[in-house]
């Protein structure tokens, strides 16, 4: 890549990765309501009599295809933003190796030319 693609090529991978970081951010909320209506629903339950038919009853709720589903899709996104960092990173890094290529060139370039002259 030309050191003057790089500044196109970066903002077009932020642009990715903050809209990865909304998705991950909706997914985490939908989960975290799923788990919060769940918790609702057990504290109320007047057929539960104890924690350990609470812990039971919440256990049963996580494997349902609603607590499966958004949980999996959350994992899905907060995976798919990390990748997009580590891509970013990557991006940031080698614009930052070719700016110095770049100034290593130029120097020897006036070298050269100096010791020429």
């Amino acid at each position: 890549m030309k050191l003057n693609q790089y500044p196109d090529a970066i903002a077009q991978s932020k642009r990715q990765l903050l809209t990865a970081d909304r998705m991950a951010k909706q997914a985490k909320f939908k989960w975290e309501e799923i788990i919060a209506e769940m918790d609702t629903a057990i504290a109320f339950d007047a057929e539960l009599k104890n924690d350990a038919q609470r812990k039971a009853r919440r256990n049963e709720a996580l494997k349902s295809d609603a607590c499966v589903d958004a949980f999996e899709f959350y994992r899905v996104a907060a995976e798919r933003l990390e990748d997009l960092e580590i891509d970013h990173t990557l991006l940031l890094h080698r614009f930052s190796v070719a700016k110095l290529e770049a100034q290593d060139t130029i120097s020897k370039t006036e070298f050269q030319a100096a010791a020429a002259a």
